[in-house]
């Protein structure tokens, strides 16, 4: 294994996953309560202090609710400019699975593989990677999987 290279794997792109879809239905929801909110506290008689309190929950729901939002939308662009970088300066290469070991992710309930690759090919310095799959048992010690690789920056995804 080479110890003084370590390539980084390219983020995940955006899924329109049932998940995906009702997390950002809950976005949605909570981007739009604190304006919902600031309306109500129009319709408060003056000098009421329950307006106060309706003011300062709609200004933290409305800035939070843009902060998420915008938030997602900047590392959803991120992902898919890397992507598109690596379609336009990617060279195919192989990488080698040196190991693999079993770990559990979350609260217990999804096993996940912690994939050790040593990556090679044309153009490329050897480098090692890591590679956490949520596919267990694909990535078994010696398998050899092709991988798209930024040379510059060592960035990598799985090659189709």
């Amino acid at each position: 294994m080479t110890r003084d290279r370590e390539g980084k794997e390219a983020p995940e792109l955006p899924a329109f996953t049932g998940s995906e879809c009702l997390m950002g239905f809950f976005m949605a929801v909570l981007a739009l309560i604190g304006p919902v909110l600031l309306w109500i506290s129009t319709r408060f008689e003056p000098g009421d202090d329950d307006r106060l309190v309706v003011i300062a929950m709609g200004t933290v729901f409305t800035l939070g609710g843009l902060g998420i939002v915008g938030s997602q939308l900047w590392r959803n662009a991120k992902a898919r400019e890397a992507h598109r970088a690596l379609d336009r300066t990617g060279v195919r290469a192989t990488a080698e699975v040196v190991s693999s070991k079993r770990i559990w992710v979350g609260e217990v309930t999804t096993p996940a593989d912690d994939v050790d690759l040593v990556v090679t090919g044309p153009g490329v310095t050897p480098f090692n990677a890591r590679l956490l799959s949520e596919e267990v048992g694909r990535y078994e010690t010696g398998t050899v999987v092709p991988v798209d690789v930024d040379p510059r920056t060592l960035l990598f995804r799985l090659a189709d």
